[in-house]
């Protein structure tokens, strides 16, 4: 299997991840199995939350600051290598903000919160889509 297939079979796992858990949530939520909004301090919400968006926004820089030190050492193969383990440690950061929103959604009994971070996280990944050129 080639570098290309592979890295998209593992993006799209990652990805796939985060539908899965709004799936199980939505499921819950149906069956009334939700667990009950517990009482938290105003701050652990948002502390979480702000965590989150800053992996959000923390992944194309980290993906970028990955692919430069790669590209120092000035081998094609290490280039795709590179590419590829930037690929990847920007989806795993996305992934980590979406499940973020989902033990948001747990703690507080409000699905919008792993809804929206998985759908922002979700609509990154798609748009950083892995590129064949990239590899080549």
């Amino acid at each position: 299997m080639d570098r290309y297939r592979r890295l998209v079979i593992l993006c799209s796992a990652i990805a796939m991840s985060l539908v899965m858990v709004n799936v199980v949530l939505a499921a819950l939520q149906v069956s009334g199995s939700l667990p009950p909004k517990t009482s938290l301090p105003q701050a652990v919400p948002l502390g979480i939350f702000a965590l989150s968006l800053v992996l959000l926004v923390s992944a194309p820089s980290v993906q970028r600051a990955i692919l430069k030190r790669y590209e120092a050492e000035g081998d094609p193969g290490a280039l795709a290598t590179g590419y590829s383990t930037a690929t990847l440690v920007a989806f795993t950061l996305r992934e980590a903000a979406g499940l973020l929103g989902f033990i948001l959604a747990l703690l507080t009994g409000n699905l919008w919160w792993s809804w929206g971070l998985s759908g922002a996280a979700l609509l990154a990944m798609i748009m950083d889509r892995p590129r064949r050129a990239m590899l080549e």
